[in-house]
């Protein structure tokens, strides 16, 4: 009886890692999608999830014109200023960088439609505490 139910569960597991996407086809599905709609200028809200100060993690309305953040929160960008801001391409590369780097966990969902990242988790080294980065895109416009 103990085995059949330990192979009911290897089993069951099994079944449902098949059903999982590959994040790997996911990501290149949607960086397609997102750049055939070639799309260089919009306006998004965007905010970073870490261990980091306030000035940090507090929202941002970001501005984005021919492919280059232009402003944040009404003023001119800086990348000091506004340390991990980062255009939809730039996410895109984040994630495509934490895929090569074989980051312990990456999870990206993406917009229906678009396809551009909505939130990104990635924890580069599992042994490592307070290293994860989160980001969320919210309201992209064009």
């Amino acid at each position: 009886m103990r085995i059949l139910m330990v192979s009911f569960f290897v089993f069951f597991y099994l079944a449902c890692e098949k059903d999982k996407p590959d994040p790997l086809i996911d990501f290149e599905i949607n960086k397609n999608n997102w750049e055939s709609l070639n799309i260089n200028s919009y306006t998004y809200n965007f905010q970073v999830s870490c261990y980091c100060p306030d000035e940090i993690t507090s929202p941002k309305e970001v501005e984005v014109i021919d492919g280059e953040i232009v402003i944040v929160n009404n003023t001119n960008y800086n990348a000091e200023l506004h340390w991990g801001v980062l255009s939809i391409e730039q996410l895109f590369y984040v994630i495509e960088e934490a895929q090569k780097n074989k980051a312990a966990v990456i999870k990206a969902e993406y917009h229906e439609e678009k396809g551009y990242p909505v939130t990104v988790y990635i924890d580069q080294e599992e042994m490592i505490a307070d290293e994860e980065m989160g980001y969320f895109v919210s309201d992209l416009n064009y």
